[in-house]
C-alpha cells in the first residue's frame, strides 16, 4: 500500500500528464462562462489591482497544496476555492494582500453561483483572465469542474517574499513539494512582471517589482540580472549569496537607496526571495537569465507551469471530467 505523500505525488503526476493531453471540447463549456468571460474581462481593464490580485488569488489558492501534507478530497489543500471559502484561511498574515480582493471575488461568486459556477473554478478562471488582460499576457489553459472546499489549506505551504523561508534552499524545496521543477519555479515567477506590492513592510506600498507593471513582458528578468551585474549590495553581502533575512532590497536589490539609485528604473523594488532565487550560479537563476533574453522562452514555459498550478492536488480521474473553456480567456 503506498504512503499517503507516495499515492499524492502519484495522483498529481497523473493529473499533469492529463494535463498535456488534455482535448476537452470547448464547445462544451458551459454559456455562464461567456456572461462571466466578458465580466471579467471589463473589470481587469488595463491589468489594474484587481488583475493582479486576481492572479496571486489563483495562484494562492492551488498553492495550498504539498505532498507533505496528508491527502484529503478534493484537492488536498490545491485548486479547491478554499481561499474564497475559508475566513481561517484567508485570515493567515500571508494573506494579507488578498483579504481586500477576496469580498470582492466572493461577490462575483454569488452572483454567478445559482448558474452551476463552482468557487473553486471562478477562482482559475478569474486568475487566467487576469493573466490575459495585461497587454501581452498569455493564454493558459482554462479548464471548469473543480470541486468546491471550504476546509483552510495545510498553513506553511505558500513562499515567503521577505524574511525567514525567502532562502534559496527552503524556496525550491517548496514548488518541488509541490511537483514543480526549477524551470517552472522560474516561470512562475515571472508573473510578478505584472506584479506591485501593497502589503510588504519592506518596500513602499503599491511598488512594481517590473518597470513595466501593466504589460506582460520579460523586464522583470532582466531587471533582476541588474542587481547581480551592478553587486549594489551591502558590503556584508556578496551579490551571489542569498540576502540576509529581514533586509530590505530595493531599486534592484540596493538596500535602502530609494527610488532614482542606480541600476534601472525609478519605482522598481525586488523581493527578497526573488533576488536569491535569481543568483546566476543556480539552476532557478540560469533559468532567468535564459528568460531575460527570450520573452517567448518564458511564456511557454509560464503557460505549461500556471495550466498545472490551476490543477493542482486534483486526481487524474477528476481531471478527465472536465470541461475546456480556454477560447473564453482568449
Amino acid at each position: 500500500m503506498r504512503s499517503a505523500n507516495t499515492r499524492s505525488l502519484f495522483t498529481l503526476a497523473s493529473a499533469f500528464l492529463f494535463y498535456t493531453a488534455h482535448a476537452s471540447n470547448s464547445s462544451a463549456c458551459p454559456a455562464v462562462w461567456s456572461t462571466i468571460a466578458k465580466d471579467l474581462k471589463s473589470s481587469f481593464s488595463g491589468c489594474n489591482n484587481n488583475a493582479r490580485s486576481a492572479i496571486r488569488f489563483a495562484f494562492h489558492d492551488a498553492a495550498g497544496y504539498s505532498s507533505k501534507t496528508p491527502v484529503y478530497a478534493p484537492a488536498s489543500g490545491g485548486a479547491d476555492g478554499s481561499l474564497l471559502l475559508s475566513s481561517e484561511e484567508l485570515q493567515r498574515p500571508i494573506e494579507n494582500p488578498l483579504q481586500s480582493f477576496q469580498p470582492w471575488l466572493l461577490a462575483k461568486w454569488n452572483q454567478y453561483k445559482d448558474q452551476g459556477v463552482g468557487a473553486a473554478d471562478i477562482v482559475q478562471f478569474a486568475g487566467n483572465v487576469g493573466i490575459r488582460s495585461c497587454n501581452g499576457g498569455p493564454v493558459v489553459q482554462t479548464l471548469i469542474g473543480r470541486e468546491d472546499s471550504s476546509t483552510p489549506a495545510p498553513d506553511g505551504t505558500l513562499p515567503n517574499a521577505f524574511g525567514p523561508g525567502s532562502d534559496y534552499e527552503t524556496l525550491t524545496q517548496l514548488f518541488a513539494d509541490k511537483g514543480f521543477s526549477t524551470t517552472d519555479l522560474a516561470a512562475l515567477l515571472g508573473a510578478h512582471t505584472c506584479s506591485q506590492a501593497f502589503a510588504a513592510r519592506q518596500i513602499p506600498r503599491g511598488a512594481a517589482q517590473d518597470s513595466t507593471p501593466t504589460t506582460w513582458d520579460n523586464n522583470y528578468y532582466q531587471g533582476l540580472q541588474a542587481v547581480h551585474q551592478n553587486k549594489k549590495r551591502d558590503s556584508n553581502n556578496d551579490a551571489d549569496n542569498d540576502v540576509a533575512d529581514g533586509a530590505t532590497w530595493s531599486r534592484f536589490g540596493r538596500p535602502d537607496n530609494g527610488p532614482g539609485g542606480p541600476g534601472g528604473p525609478p519605482g522598481v523594488y525586488h523581493f527578497q526571495s526573488d533576488i536569491n532565487l535569481s543568483q546566476p550560479n543556480t539552476s532557478v537563476g540560469s533559468e532567468m537569465q535564459r528568460f531575460a533574453t527570450s520573452l517567448d522562452g518564458f511564456n511557454s514555459a509560464f503557460v505549461d507551469a500556471m495550466g498545472r498550478m490551476n490543477l493542482l492536488g486534483i486526481p487524474a480521474d477528476v481531471v478527465s471530467g472536465f470541461v475546456d473553456c480556454t477560447s473564453l480567456v482568449e
